[in-house]
Parts: structure tokens; C-alpha cells; sequence
């Protein structure tokens, strides 16, 4: 068990009196800002780019293991993406890129991503950060209950009607019978951990090649962690057209307001590449826009490097224009199941589209903001205010 499961279990045990669940919740969300700068701290930088360089340079020492995802990151994307690959000032960039992080809360793939570099103060404050989503997410989302939503085990157990498709969880050695009978009826399947996210440490598992038997196979799941076998989903031939390895997804966002309901203000669609199994852009998928009203795809396609595409880079099929079918069902289909929700006002479903309708491929918790603001290229921070206006708050 890592340091995030102990985390989320011990949160799902808060006490229930809201008084005192209030009063943890409005701790995390200050939590999230104390490796802040000052403001005193943000106006010198603002002012002199020495200040900022020293300034920074202290803070990264003294918040170095805090900062260390973040370090691996940027360096990541300034080794791999093409805008970055031959610049001579790389120095002044990470700087920036730190700067950024500890003044207002990016990501370096926000960076990247929503073009900062060269934006002012002012610019950059237009665009919903990863600690501004943290926040939003932890004011309308009871953390006593986002285990439920984060742990793939716990959310399928609450959203498994929405599947459409066989799936179990393996946690104990008493889903031994279960397991030989599901993959007897599925001997190719989908293995996922359970406190896995970004597409990572999910496989497709041919059962039949692997030399094993049930009993081999399970006790080795078993003894590596909690895992959730999956049917193999089939997708519709209009979602398979853009890429037919990958199951490519809409990334469907719902706020449950206090007077007009469930809403959703932003969509996006996922990609793959041939021969990827994912479609998450952590995976070298695509993201493309999709306008939430009418399913129809408003913008060019872009990876995680920030390449553009105006059709998809194997298949060939043009972005721009493409109806995603039966768009309404979809809306209707997340509008309804959020609603359903107690204490989560925000969440993020992941669907996909088969000749059976609509299925849930895994619903997220607090879903990053970096997806709409990437494709969109524009800022949201200021509809996503206007937005927590309309909702129930935690703190």
C-alpha cells in the first residue's frame, strides 16, 4: 500500500459530523498552497528577473522534495517537445517553469500546454491551474467519499451498472472461482490497478499466451496488489474509424449545480496512435475539442508535446467537423448517473461508444482542467468561478 491508498482510506474514515468533516476538508485545501511563493515574493520576481532567479533557486532547495515530480517533468518535456528541444536559454525557461509552479500552481504540462512563457501576470491568471482545480475540486467534492470515486475497485463497485460490460475485482484469494470463470468466458482482457491513473499500469492480457495456469496467474495478481479484470470493449465503427486499436474516448465534465442541475460546460475527445491500447495523451494520445452542446469536434487534435494535428497522424481522419454520434444520449447519460451522486458536485467521465450505446470506461474524482483549456486555447478560471458560484461547497 503506497502513501496515496493509506491517504484516501484514512480520509473515508473521517468522522461524519459535518462540523468536523468541514473543518478537515478547508485544512486540505490550505494544504494545497504551502509551497507557495509570498506575494511580497511575487511582486519581486514580477519586477526584476534576478530576483526571480534567486528567488526561485532558494525556494527549490528548501521544497526539493516536494518539487521532485515536478523537476521530472519539466525536464521531460524540455527533452521531447520541439519547443523547447533547441533553446539556448533553457536556464531562464526552468526558472520560468518553477516560477510558475510555486507562484500559481502549473503543472509544467500546463506550461507547455496553455503557451505561458511569454504571457504576463495577468494572462496567466485567466487559465485554471493544477492546484486552482485541486481547490475548486476539494470545495464541492467531500473527500470522505472521493476514495469511493479514486480507488478503480471502489468506483466500479458503485458504477458497475454503467459498465456494460463483465468485469470483476480482484482484492482476496477468495475470487479464485470467479476469476477461473471469467476468464474462461474472456481469455483476452483488460488488467488494471486499481490506484492507477494517466493510462498507466493498464494492460491487455491475452490469458491463453502467457504459459500459466488460473490458479498461477491469480495467485500472482493476488500477491501484487488489488486489480479489476475488464470485458474487452468493443467500440462503435464512427469512434474506431479515427484509430482501431485504441477504445477512443469523451471526456465528459459535470457540475451539479443548485438550480439547473447537473451541467456539463466543457468535453473533449481522446485518441490513440496504431498500435497504442490507450488513448491518454501520458500514452502519446491525441486530444482534440468537442463542442459540449453538439458533439461536434471545434479543434485541431494535440499530444502531450504540443504537435497539431489537423487529422489524425496514421488514420487520417480530419478532425474539425466530426459529429460524435448519439451526442444527446451521451449528455443524458452523465447527466443522470451524476445526479445520482451524493456529495460529489464534481466529476469527469470517461466514455466510450459501442453498438450497444454508451459505457463508462472510469469516472474520475477531481478531472484535470489542462484537457478544455489545452484544445480551447484560452482560459477557464474565470467560468469555473462563475460556475462554483452555482454550487454546493464543502468548505
Amino acid at each position: 500500500m503506497n502513501k496515496a491508498e493509506l491517504c484516501n482510506i484514512i480520509r473515508s474514515k473521517y468522522p461524519k459530523a459535518f462540523g468536523i468533516r468541514k473543518r478537515l476538508q478547508q485544512i486540505k485545501v490550505q494544504r494545497l498552497h504551502n509551497h507557495f511563493l509570498t506575494e511580497a515574493e511575487i511582486l519581486a520576481c514580477e519586477k526584476d528577473p534576478a530576483e526571480k532567479k534567486r528567488i526561485v533557486a532558494a525556494r527549490a532547495e528548501e521544497w526539493k522534495s516536494n518539487l521532485r515530480p515536478i523537476v521530472a517533468e519539466m525536464e521531460e518535456i524540455l527533452e521531447k517537445s520541439a519547443a523547447y528541444r533547441d533553446r539556448e536559454n533553457l536556464d531562464d525557461i526552468r526558472t520560468d517553469i518553477l516560477y510558475c509552479r510555486m507562484a500559481f500552481g502549473f503543472l509544467p504540462s500546463e506550461y507547455l500546454g496553455f503557451e505561458l512563457e511569454n504571457r504576463s501576470k495577468e494572462e496567466r491568471l485567466k487559465f485554471e491551474s493544477d492546484i486552482d482545480t485541486f481547490e475548486f475540486g476539494y470545495s464541492v467534492n467531500d473527500i470522505t467519499k472521493l476514495q469511493s470515486i479514486v480507488d478503480k475497485g471502489e468506483s466500479f463497485k458503485q458504477f458497475k451498472q454503467y459498465f456494460g460490460r463483465d468485469a470483476m475485482l480482484i482484492d482476496k484469494r477468495a475470487n479464485f472461482e470467479e476469476f477461473r470463470t471469467f476468464v474462461q468466458k474472456h481469455p483476452k482482457f483488460v488488467k488494471k490497478k486499481t490506484n492507477s491513473a494517466q493510462g498507466k499500469n493498464i494492460e491487455l492480457i491475452d490469458f491463453p499466451t502467457l504459459g500459466k495456469t488460473d490458479r498461477e496467474y491469480f495467485d500472482t495478481l493476488v500477491s501484487s496488489g488489488k486489480f479489476l479484470l475488464e470485458e474487452l470493449v468493443v467500440q462503435h465503427a464512427e469512434m474506431a474509424k479515427f484509430n482501431a486499436s485504441s477504445v477512443n474516448t469523451i471526456r465528459c465534465m459535470t457540475m451539479n449545480t443548485k438550480n439547473e442541475g447537473v451541467v456539463v460546460p466543457y468535453c473533449f475527445m481522446r485518441t490513440g496512435r496504431n498500435g497504442s491500447f490507450v488513448d491518454n495523451g501520458g500514452s502519446g494520445g491525441i486530444l482534440i475539442g468537442v463542442d459540449a452542446k453538439t458533439g461536434v469536434v471545434n479543434t485541431d487534435g494535440y499530444d502531450e508535446y504540443m504537435a497539431r494535428f489537423e487529422e489524425h497522424p496514421d488514420t487520417h481522419i480530419h478532425f474539425l467537423g466530426s459529429q460524435i454520434p448519439a451526442w444527446d444520449d451521451m449528455l443524458n447519460f452523465c447527466k443522470e448517473a451524476a445526479a445520482k451522486v451524493e456529495g460529489m458536485g464534481y466529476l469527469s467521465w470517461d466514455m466510450a461508444y459501442t453498438d450497444k450505446g454508451w459505457v463508462v470506461i472510469e469516472v474520475n474524482g477531481i478531472g484535470q482542467l489542462i484537457g478544455p483549456q489545452i484544445v480551447m486555447k484560452r482560459g477557464i478560471k474565470a467560468e469555473v468561478a462563475e460556475l462554483l458560484a452555482k454550487m454546493n461547497t464543502v468548505v
